[in-house]
C-alpha cells in the first residue's frame, strides 16, 4: 500500500512538472527543447548546383530555379520577426458628415459640423478617457496631450489616462482648421511622441511613431463622436417634434420662400418630415447642399384605388420631383421649393401651400 501511494505521489510530482516546463515556455519557442520554425525561411540559402551523374548528358544546364537578385532596398526592410503583423489600420470615417483626406501625411478627417461641437466632442472624449491636456500657447486650435499609457499594439477602447504607463506611453495633438468648403472643418490627429521601456525599473527611451499609431487615436475619437451626434439628434428630435412658426417672404432673386427664426438643424429635420405629411418621397438629400429630392407620385390606378378618394393629393402642385432647400436668410433661416426644372414655384403656389405648411411646421408631431 505505501509502495502505491510513493507511486502515485512520483506520477503527480512529474505531471506537474511537465505542466510547469511547458507553460514556462521550456518546451516549445525560441528557446525551448522544440524549436520554433516559424522564420527559418529568413536563413534559408541556395543549395549546391544539381551535378548529374557520370555517363548521363544533358543538352541544356539551364537552372530553371534560380531566384531573382533582392534590390538594395528591399534588403533595408524588416524580415521574419520584425515584420509588422497587425493588420492594416483605416481611418473609419464612415459618418453621413464625414471624409477621409487622403491627401494628408497624418490622419485627417473633414467634418462638415459645427467647429464648436466638434472643438467641445474632443474635450468631452479626453475628459472621459482622463487624459490631461493643454491647449497650445501658440495655436488656440490645438489640444496637446500629456503621458497617457497605451498598449504596445495601438489604442484600446479600454485606454484610462489616469492609469499609470508601465511599458509604453504615448503623446496626442488634436488639431481643427478651417476646409475650403463651407460650414466643414478639418480635424487632425497625430501621436507626437511615443517611449517604451522592457522593465518598470527601466529609464524611458524614445520610440518610433508610425501613421497607424495615430490613425488608432483617431478611430477612437470617431467613435466618441457618432455617439456625440446621436445625442445632439436625439436632443434635436425633440425640439422639432415641437415645432415652430414660419410666415411668407422673398430672397434676394424675389423667390417666394418660408422664413423662420428656428435653428439650422432644427429645420432641416423637421422640413423632411413636413414634406412626407403632406405626400411627397424624399428620393435622395444632398447634406453639402442642404437640399433635399423629393417626388410627388399621382395616386395608383385600379379598383382599390378609387376607393380611398380621400387619399388623393389635394396639393396645388402636380406630381413629379422638386427639390427642396434650407438655407440662411440673414439672421434667419428660408425654405425654398423648386420645381423639376430647378425653378421656384410661382408665389400663388406657396401661398395656397402656405396653410398646410405653417400648420406642419408648428404642429407637435
Amino acid at each position: 500500500m505505501k509502495s502505491l501511494n510513493l507511486n502515485y505521489v512520483k506520477f503527480l510530482g512529474v505531471c506537474s512538472l511537465s505542466f510547469y516546463i511547458s507553460g514556462c515556455g521550456f518546451i516549445y519557442g525560441n528557446d525551448g527543447l522544440i524549436k520554433s520554425r516559424e522564420f527559418d525561411y529568413v536563413n534559408a540559402k541556395e543549395g549546391k548546383k544539381l551535378e548529374l551523374p557520370p555517363g548521363v548528358v544533358h543538352k541544356s544546364k539551364a537552372d530553371f530555379t534560380q531566384l531573382p537578385t533582392i534590390g538594395k532596398s528591399a534588403v533595408k526592410q524588416n524580415q521574419g520577426s520584425e515584420l509588422e503583423q497587425s493588420a492594416p489600420v483605416q481611418i473609419l470615417a464612415v459618418l453621413e458628415n464625414t471624409r477621409a483626406d487622403s491627401q494628408s501625411s497624418l490622419p485627417a478627417v473633414y467634418i462638415l459640423d459645427q467647429a464648436l461641437f466638434v472643438w467641445e466632442a474632443v474635450q468631452k472624449f479626453l475628459k472621459k478617457y482622463n487624459i490631461d491636456a493643454k491647449l497650445n500657447d501658440e495655436d488656440k486650435a490645438i489640444v496637446l496631450t500629456n503621458w497617457v499609457a497605451v498598449d504596445e499594439k495601438g489604442i484600446w477602447i479600454e485606454l484610462d489616462g489616469s492609469e499609470e504607463a508601465e511599458l509604453d506611453r504615448a503623446k496626442f495633438s488634436f488639431k481643427i482648421v478651417k476646409s475650403d468648403i463651407p460650414n466643414e472643418i478639418k480635424l487632425i490627429v497625430e501621436r507626437n511622441a511615443s517611449e517604451h521601456r522592457e522593465d518598470e525599473d527601466d529609464k524611458w527611451s524614445s520610440a518610433l511613431v508610425s501613421w497607424a499609431d495615430s490613425a488608432d487615436m483617431m478611430n477612437l475619437f470617431l467613435s466618441y463622436y457618432d455617439e456625440q451626434i446621436q445625442i445632439r439628434q436625439h436632443q434635436y428630435l425633440q425640439k422639432v417634434m415641437a415645432g415652430f412658426k414660419v410666415e411668407l417672404g422673398q430672397n434676394n432673386q424675389n423667390e417666394t420662400i418660408l422664413v423662420t427664426e428656428a435653428r439650422h438643424s432644427l429645420v432641416w429635420e423637421k422640413t423632411a418630415k413636413v414634406m412626407l405629411e403632406l405626400g411627397l418621397t424624399i428620393i435622395d438629400k444632398d447634406v453639402r447642399q442642404n437640399t433635399y429630392f423629393m417626388e410627388l407620385k399621382d395616386p395608383e390606378p385600379g379598383f382599390f384605388a378609387s376607393l380611398f378618394d380621400e387619399s388623393k393629393s389635394t396639393l396645388p402642385i402636380d406630381a413629379g420631383t422638386y427639390q427642396v432647400v434650407v438655407d440662411e436668410f440673414g439672421d434667419n433661416r428660408s425654405i425654398l421649393i423648386r420645381d423639376e426644372q430647378g425653378l421656384a414655384l410661382d408665389s400663388s403656389l406657396v401661398v395656397k401651400l402656405f396653410p398646410q405648411l405653417s400648420k406642419l411646421f408648428g404642429d407637435r408631431r
